[in-house]
């Protein structure tokens, strides 16, 4: 089911006549990032649950579409429904996913591993597939963003099905960048650091992560969704059109450093 919210903004123009699906979109991210796109003239479909979508209700002019990322057929009718509303898709932001830890290695369970890999990874292709599938043959191109994050190259303890599902939306992205070329689809993925956001609460703030961010974040903070919204922004326009198979890595500078804190040793 596919709801069209009355309303308009100002527009500024970037994105002026282009349609967007973003996933994900109640999230800290993802309404940063349907905001954006909304402020630059977008019409934006907003994907995710049904109970987060409600936080949505005070975005005006937006299209949102329920849905659960492990549900496969489900997706495909979002989707669909999405661009039926919008009247086609030029943009994908795919920023849908489970978060957190599973525990050490030798404790991770089958479930556990495939609740991961079936909503982070094989839904993501599904999702992805469905949205090519539509801009292909509208026959005018479009822009697949996927959202990754620092541990599609890094691990960290405890979070082996996370790490390996965002790993492989990396390779996923490089895969459709190559395969969607030909067809004017370009495919990049961003992946974020440290981003503060509303499910997080107060964590970031804490004194001693805080003291953590100052020596392994360059920056030396967690970044803000806003952050994420705008490296959107610009993979989706039009100054980006060479630009496919790339990754645009927010996080301050984390994943640049090194033992980031012996820099004040």
């Amino acid at each position: 089911m596919v709801d069209a919210k009355a309303g308009s903004r100002v527009q500024s123009g970037r994105l002026a006549g282009k349609r967007a699906l973003v996933t994900g979109a109640a999230g800290g991210i993802g309404r940063a990032v349907v905001e954006a796109f909304l402020g630059e003239g977008a019409r934006v479909a907003a994907m995710d649950l049904a109970a987060p979508l409600a936080r949505l209700a005070d975005i005006e002019g937006l299209v949102t579409a329920p849905c659960d990322l492990s549900d496969r057929s489900a997706i495909v009718a979002a989707v669909e429904g999405a661009a039926t509303a919008l009247g086609g898709l030029d943009i994908l932001v795919a920023a849908g996913a489970l978060k957190g830890g599973t525990g050490n290695f030798l404790d991770l369970e089958e479930a556990d591993w495939d609740r991961y890999i079936g909503v982070n990874l094989t839904g993501m292709f599904l999702l992805c597939r469905t949205v090519a599938r539509i801009m292909s043959k509208a026959g005018k191109g479009g822009r697949i963003i996927t959202v990754g994050s620092v541990n599609s190259f890094q691990s960290e303890p405890n979070a082996a099905a996370y790490v390996a599902a965002k790993g492989g939306v990396a390779m996923l992205t490089r895969a459709m960048a190559v395969d969607l070329a030909r067809h004017g689809i370009l495919v990049n993925m961003i992946a974020p650091g440290p981003i503060d956001v509303p499910n997080n609460g107060t964590m970031y703030r804490e004194p001693r992560l805080a003291e953590e961010l100052r020596h392994e974040v360059a920056l030396e903070r967690a970044g803000r969704p806003e952050d994420c919204a705008a490296a959107a922004l610009y993979l989706a326009e039009d100054r980006s059109g060479f630009v496919t198979g790339s990754t645009v890595t927010v996080d301050g500078g984390l994943s640049a450093m090194i033992f980031g804190g012996m820099r004040d040793g």
